[in-house]
């Protein structure tokens, strides 16, 4: 590497560790990053299966519609760029009771209404307060692109223009109420029921902000699914990291990190090979990073507090989830495209926990791309505990196996009585388990965002960025970027990428440069 450039290691390519790779080659800094898979993404992924491709990650993706933040890093990274985006049609999740009783997600606040007001009259004044929150949140722009330390009196007299004043009231009554608890006020006990469930599976401790905001931006057109779906996005951004001139290194899982007299200076692969650089980020698992490839030897009493209350469930973390996959001689364009099953019993569904039943997807609508012309992909999921998938695995791998496929075959048997006909049109059967993710992604217990935004983690997650600034006490050189550090799910964890190399160029003195496309100019300043 040239003597002008500082080297830079990045351990995972991940969307946060492809994001830092981007950032970091924009800002005149000579940048590898180290996969242990063969593809890029991580969780953000997709594989395919005889004429079938198998989508794990994007369910929606905000950020879709130019003029706010969320677009703006999706736009620096390549992500979107030549992709045709396919929108929401009139419902986002339908939620279908035991007794067959259904209520549809409008993402129209006006046609919601009146969907539920049709349902229960008696319970007027919550659906309003509910829609009227929706509405609401029409054109607002959450500030994502600075990390908050480095907010400056113009940035934060922007906000206070832009954001604060015009969403502050219902900013500070969507999260001050969790969804469970407004369920709970409704009267009639589908809506009651129904409610945890808009966003497809039931979301610990979430206010009714993001349940809101989620749906308002798919009827703005600020979330949809973008053309290829979950890997292509990771190539896409892949493509613009190579183009800048970044270097993958695929297939090498980092072991240990190298430290000399408290300062960063490489990573040593599994095979016991040795990388030097002048910095390291960690994109990688937070709890791999901090305790195994650093042995936990740099950790303050609060980042120590943090991941005891991982291990003991003080603090929450999304589940993994169990994914049935069907490939399916049938077509489903007309169907709707997400649809929340309640479940007598749910003992069938091993590692289901808390939820009531699972979500059925299908992509024909959003990927017709996934399947031959008249033929359709078919999504099942529900988190899942990961103790009991683990332990099977471990001990008993035939029996591991069978519990994928009894989950499996109950998924087809159940649709089957939904769609008659349709177990014998099913030719392929893929089941993921939490464990899967983990093998794959290396990431804690299969969980896919880490923690949960929103609970009482976040009380403890946002302070630590502040106080550390994407940093561990006591070790120069070295950074952390992605879930662990972010909270939530892709737009977060790609604007993680973004603020980890504007702490990096503040702490280098460096003015930090973000751009669209091939600047020449720039580009001839990073030679």
């Amino acid at each position: 590497m040239s003597k002008e450039k500082k080297s830079i290691i990045i351990i995972g390519g991940g969307i946060s560790g492809l994001s830092t790779g981007c950032y970091a080659q924009m800002n005149n800094y000579e940048s590898k990053i180290f996969e242990l898979h063969f593809i890029p993404g991580g969780c953000c992924t997709a594989w395919k299966r005889k004429e079938f491709i198998f989508d794990q990650c994007i369910d929606w993706l905000l950020g879709t519609k130019p003029g706010n933040d969320m677009n703006q890093i999706w736009s620096e990274l390549g992500a979107l760029k030549d992709k045709k985006i396919r929108y929401f049609r009139d419902i986002f999740n339908r939620v279908v009771d035991t007794d067959g009783q259904t209520v549809n997600f409008y993402i129209d606040p006006n046609k919601l209404e009146k969907h539920l007001l049709e349902i229960s009259p008696e319970d007027e004044s919550l659906i309003k307060e509910f829609c009227d929150g929706m509405s609401a949140f029409m054109g607002v722009n959450f500030p994502m692109l600075k990390p908050i330390p480095l907010v400056n009196q113009e940035d934060e007299q922007k906000i206070k223009n832009e954001f604060l004043r015009p969403f502050g009231e219902i900013l500070q009554k969507s999260t001050s109420i969790e969804i469970k608890d407004f369920a709970k006020r409704f009267k009639h006990p589908l809506l009651r029921n129904a409610f945890e469930y808009i966003l497809q599976q039931q979301m610990p401790d979430f206010p009714l902000l993001p349940n809101m905001c989620n749906l308002t931006a798919m009827y703005e057109k600020n979330a949809g699914y973008p053309e290829g779906g979950s890997l292509e996005l990771a190539k896409s951004i892949e493509k613009r990291y190579l183009e800048l001139g970044g270097k993958m290194m695929y297939e090498q899982r980092v072991k240990k990190i190298l430290v000399e007299n408290d300062k960063a200076i490489g990573i040593m692969s599994e095979d016991g090979t040795k990388h030097f650089a002048d910095i390291i980020i960690s994109a990688a698992d937070g709890r791999t990073t901090i305790f195994d490839m650093l042995d936990g030897k740099y950790i303050s009493d609060d980042i120590k507090q943090l991941y005891e209350g991982l291990e003991n469930k003080k603090y929450k973390t999304y589940k993994g989830f169990v994914l049935v996959f069907l490939g399916i001689n049938r077509d489903l364009s007309d169907e709707p495209d997400s649809t929340t099953y309640f479940l007598e019993d749910t003992s069938p569904l091993t590692g289901s926990g808390n939820q009531r039943g699972f979500t059925a997807r299908h992509y024909c609508h959003h990927a017709p791309e996934f399947a031959p012309e008249g033929k359709s992909v078919m999504q099942f999921f529900y988190y899942s505990d990961y103790d009991c998938w683990k332990e099977l695995y471990d001990t008993d791998r035939d029996a591991y196996n069978k519990e994928k496929e009894k989950v499996g075959k109950y998924i087809i048997e159940f649709m089957d009585k939904k769609y008659p006909g349709l177990k014998e049109q099913v030719e392929y059967v893929d089941v993921s388990t939490p464990v899967t993710a983990v093998r794959y992604t290396a990431n804690y217990k299969g969980s896919v965002m880490a923690w949960i935004p929103f609970a009482d983690t976040e009380e403890n997650v946002i302070p630590l960025v502040e106080k550390h600034h994407m940093k561990l006490p006591g070790l120069s050189n070295f950074y952390m970027a992605g879930h662990w550090v972010s909270l939530g799910g892709l737009v977060r964890s790609s604007a993680s990428g973004r603020h980890v190399i504007q702490f990096l160029c503040r702490d280098e003195n460096k003015e930090f440069r973000a751009f669209e496309g091939i600047n020449k100019q720039e580009m001839a300043l990073n030679k």
